[in-house]
């Protein structure tokens, strides 16, 4: 009885260890962000973009942050869809698509397509 108890807290202990904390999940999309907003406005200069044509501060918004439970989550514990905003004068944004992987615990960035339209909120 009491090694039926102990085997069963090894087995709860185990499983509640392989799931990791939404707080850093949430935490470690930050600094992909963070290099692709760095990459997109290096990869406009280099296009011969100008520098006077971006933006100050360049700036993204996470538009969509959703955590999978159960069986969905499974595979990807975590999505977000983010607009990145780098052009002064123009109605131009890139938007992109993150997953979160369960099993390499790291971000997946699976989609990302420019559109034309402004930031709409302040």
């Amino acid at each position: 009885m009491i090694m039926k108890k102990i085997l069963l807290l090894l087995i709860f202990a185990l499983l509640s260890s392989c799931s990791e904390p939404t707080e850093r999940i949430e935490k470690k999309l930050l600094p992909y962000l963070q290099e692709d907003l760095k990459f997109m406005v290096a990869e406009a200069l280099n296009a011969n973009t100008k520098k006077e044509d971006l933006l100050d501060e360049p700036y993204y918004k996470i538009r969509d942050f959703r955590l999978f439970e159960g069986a969905e989550a499974e595979i990807y514990a975590a999505y977000a869809e983010v607009d990145f905003y780098i052009y002064r004068n123009m109605a131009l944004y890139a938007k992109r698509k993150y997953r979160y992987e369960v099993h390499g615990r790291h971000w997946d960035r699976y989609y990302k397509v420019l559109k034309f339209g402004k930031d709409k909120t302040p």
